[in-house]
């Protein structure tokens, strides 16, 4: 699988990039010592903006479903700069074999 990360304050986004699908791995929250993950689920495209540190899920083609969210930086402005817990790639490993 070829897979794009992206750090947000409060998630681990992994993008599915052959499949054109993505989950999140929920940061700090855990059930019988595994990262707590969302279904994967479809989507159309992925903008990653690096001056803006933002990025944008398109769901449909025609645009009418998005989810956007912001990068994870060390000097944060949407958290206050607190850090936050990276996974593991074993975390990483599992959420995406689920």
């Amino acid at each position: 699988m070829k897979a794009t990360v992206l750090e947000s304050c409060h998630s681990t986004w992994i993008f599915d990039t052959d499949r054109k699908r993505f989950r999140r791995v929920l940061k700090d929250i855990e059930v019988g010592h595994h990262a707590v993950s969302t279904q994967w689920r479809n989507y159309f495209a992925l903008q990653v903006d690096p001056g803006e540190e933002t990025f944008t899920v398109i769901l449909l083609a025609d645009h009418s479903r998005m989810i956007r969210s912001w990068r994870h930086t060390q000097d944060c402005v949407q958290c206050g700069g607190h850090v936050t817990e990276e996974l593991s790639l074993k975390d990483i490993r599992h959420a995406v074999s689920v």
